[in-house]
């Protein structure tokens, strides 16, 4: 089953946490995918309305997006010694 666009760009942005992410990143990745930059960026302001992203703006007004922090991280160690972090948000 695909991944939608939407949740695409949310995992990135959250992978990259704390990182803020340019808004022409997100195009790009979303072009490479066969989908248009502004598809992308009506997603952010989607996620960001849902309370999923933040943005702020720097020089010339260009948007970075960054995931809001997790409520809760939970670590494990699994059988083979490798630790696993599991985000809750």
């Amino acid at each position: 089953m695909k991944q939608s666009l939407k949740n695409r760009i949310l995992n990135y942005i959250r992978r990259n946490f704390p990182a803020k992410i340019a808004s022409g990143e997100i195009e790009k990745l979303a072009q490479g995918i066969g989908r248009t930059g502004s598809n992308a960026t009506r997603r952010l302001r989607e996620l960001q309305n849902d309370g999923l992203i933040e943005v702020s703006y720097g020089n010339k007004n260009h948007a970075f997006y960054q995931a809001i922090p997790p409520k809760e991280r939970i670590k494990y160690i699994s059988d083979e010694g490798k630790e696993i972090i599991i985000n809750k948000y």
